[in-house]
């Protein structure tokens, strides 16, 4: 398996060893001891690290010069207790000179590689996202003020042409050293550009001179919860765009917390929003009642209109003519019985008139219902549903005067939109023409509402719905309570 190991070079990741203990470099001196780290006369060498430690020091020490890595020792060690061995590495480092920059760990990046290669990661890459007298940030600029946009796409061609070149099946980052904010930036980075059957695993390392009895450093899997800065900045991005109609975008911003216990509790609003959006079956658990309203054209009615919301004119057509289905078979549901084994045969009651029924004439295109079954005293029909027997349905059948003037307002040329969404590319043009063609319908209202609307308010007044205009609001308003429940 090709494994890659993403690092970033620090100040704490180098450190000098003095007998059978480990020293980090003074900070304020940091880019001068790696200067003479890396001219030293005599060389230096590389120690598994020590696990006590002592003070920092401002000088190095005379003779041998030996040093150790060690939280890249911790993260190798963690690595190789799972039997995982690196096959190549991306060191993230900075160059920039001591004069300019003396807390720079200027050199930190070689002794890094030349650790990965004795370890046997023979392909180090080492890439630097600062050099000379750089700074990280410029707060002149506002699209610079937190890190430069120029060092933001040497980060980003580092990681992409190391993934690039040879895709790794899976990525380690232990981005443990430098500045917090590439570290956290690199994170991200990699995630973006690791390819979708990638693994990704986040490495931090715990300093183990810390413990009681002191240890060596450690590496951990970074902690899955989320953080709570997260966990807000998610809630708010997703109730935005719940309110703007856009029901799949705000799973999507949600999904990534979905596993976390806590966070659960309204990320499951989101997933039952995406699963509403999308008419795929409700869990039981699921407990907005609008949600799972028995009555199809209620649903139908709230795509509608939270498609219009989203701006998305293509379903709000498809939805559009649905809603007139959807009424109509919500109101044969209170005449007709399905058949025990075939699902397209119903009991009618009342039988439906003669001229109703198909009995093989020119004109059994326009009648809506078909016997296919007599057994004693009870008839089986099949029920036909298209434009013109929807509407002979409507007025002849159901006698439902607002159900029949939506089935007429959403005959002829709406029909056929909902085909030119269909079947062809829907181009601004064709969507520009839609919507004026739906309002002057007085489907939609000039503002894109639909279930304000006189002729749907009807429509669902005859199925026994009160208020229907306020469905959204409700709606929203309750999953906005979700949303903003304590963070427990």
């Amino acid at each position: 398996m090709s494994i890659l190991l993403v690092l970033t070079a620090g100040q704490s990741d180098v450190q000098i060893v003095e007998g059978s203990v480990r020293r980090e470099l003074n900070r304020d001196r940091c880019a001068s001891l790696h200067d003479e780290i890396e001219q030293h006369a005599g060389g230096w060498r590389l120690v598994d690290s020590p696990v006590r430690k002592a003070d920092s020091i401002e000088n190095l020490p005379s003779g041998d010069l030996v040093l150790c890595a060690p939280k890249l020792d911790a993260v190798l060690r963690h690595l190789a207790e799972r039997a995982i061995l690196p096959t190549m590495a991306l060191v993230l480092e900075t160059r920039r000179d001591a004069g300019a920059e003396r807390h720079d760990p200027r050199f930190a990046g070689a002794i890094l590689e030349a650790r990965l290669r004795e370890k046997g990661v023979v392909r180090v890459h080492r890439h630097a996202y600062l050099e000379g007298a750089e700074r990280l940030e410029n707060p002149k600029s506002p699209q610079d003020a937190v890190i430069r946009r120029e060092v933001v796409s040497r980060l980003e061609q580092a990681v992409r042409e190391c993934i690039g070149a040879a895709p790794p099946e899976r990525i380690v980052v232990a981005t443990t050293g430098g500045l917090p904010v590439v570290a956290n930036l690199v994170e991200e980075i990699v995630r973006l550009h690791a390819p979708t059957t990638t693994s990704v695993d986040l490495l931090e390392v715990a300093d183990g001179a810390r413990a009681n009895p002191p240890t060596a450093d450690h590496a951990v899997p970074r902690s899955s919860t989320p953080d709570p800065l997260v966990s807000y900045q998610a809630r708010r991005r997703a109730l935005e765009l719940v309110e703007k109609g856009s029901l799949l975008g705000a799973w999507a911003v949600a999904q990534p917390l979905h596993d976390d216990e806590v966070e659960r509790k309204w990320t499951q609003v989101m997933e039952w929003l995406a699963r509403f959006a999308s008419s795929l079956p409700m869990p039981s658990t699921c407990d907005i009642p609008v949600l799972t309203h028995p009555r199809m054209a209620i649903r139908a009615a709230l795509r509608v209109e939270l498609a219009l919301r989203a701006g998305d004119i293509p379903r709000a057509i498809h939805a559009t003519v649905a809603f007139f289905e959807a009424a109509l078979w919500d109101g044969l549901g209170e005449h007709i019985e399905r058949h025990p084994e075939e699902s397209r045969q119903f009991k009618v009651r009342p039988s439906p008139d003669a001229d109703l029924v198909r009995n093989g004439s020119d004109e059994d295109r326009k009648r809506p219902f078909k016997r296919v079954e007599a057994a004693g005293e009870t008839d089986w029909y099949r029920i036909y549903d298209d434009a013109t027997c929807a509407n002979r349905l409507a007025k002849r059948y159901l006698k439902r005067d607002a159900l029949t003037n939506l089935g007429l307002a959403v005959s002829g040329k709406v029909r056929d939109l909902r085909n030119d969404v269909a079947h062809n590319e829907p181009t601004p043009a064709l969507m520009d023409d839609a919507r004026r063609r739906m309002v002057e319908s007085s489907l939609w209202s000039s503002d894109d509402a639909f279930l304000a609307q006189p002729l749907v308010r009807s429509v669902l007044c005859e199925l026994g719905e009160q208020h229907t205009e306020h469905l959204v609001h409700d709606l929203l308003a309750a999953i906005r309570v979700r949303l903003l429940a304590p963070r427990m």
